[in-house]
């Protein structure tokens, strides 16, 4: 088996790209496939928050396309045309760290996302709430707060303590 080595410090936007956080001290670091949520053809993909990093409730989608990314891209350039920011129901709902591909629940041809909100306690302790947010072609705002998500491009599920949204969506 061959070993390729890349060089991180090479990355000019047409091999590949660096995403910085919003901040110095941002705690983002996970990615994800998002699956294709703006329906355009190309995988988006998720950058969530670090799990040591509990109080943090922000995740950003990236929209995936053809070519044109920069040698770096700052999530705070977000703009809905090129990705957004998600944030979560409050600060310490941790909702952000389980964010993934949900696949195309509502079967419009855009894949969704799944978003496990550990924080939302509302059938007892740790029973988390579950949304689902539906992919669209675009119209999406540079941040979308999931307490502000309604049935036109979501729906919640509340868990028991004992399940989670990955019992469903695995």
């Amino acid at each position: 088996m061959a070993t390729t080595v890349i060089n991180l410090s090479s990355l000019d936007g047409s091999n590949g790209f660096r995403l910085d956080g919003e901040s110095a001290d941002d705690p983002s670091g996970s990615v994800r496939n998002a699956g294709d949520v703006n329906g355009d053809g190309f995988d988006d993909v998720i950058v969530g928050t670090s799990p040591d990093y509990p109080s943090s409730n922000v995740n950003y989608v990236v929209f995936g396309k053809a070519s044109g990314f920069d040698a770096t891209m700052n999530l705070s350039s977000l703009d809905g045309s090129n990705g957004f920011r998600l944030d979560g129901d409050s600060t310490y709902d941790r909702s952000l760290i389980s964010a993934r591909n949900a696949g195309d629940v509502n079967g419009d041809g855009f894949d969704d996302l799944i978003v496990d909100n550990r924080g939302f306690d509302v059938n007892g302790g740790s029973s988390r709430a579950h949304y689902v947010m539906f992919g669209k072609a675009s119209g999406f705002d540079a941040s979308l707060d999931i307490s502000n998500l309604d049935d036109t491009n979501s729906f919640r599920f509340d868990g028991l303590a004992e399940l989670s949204a990955y019992d469903f969506f695995s």
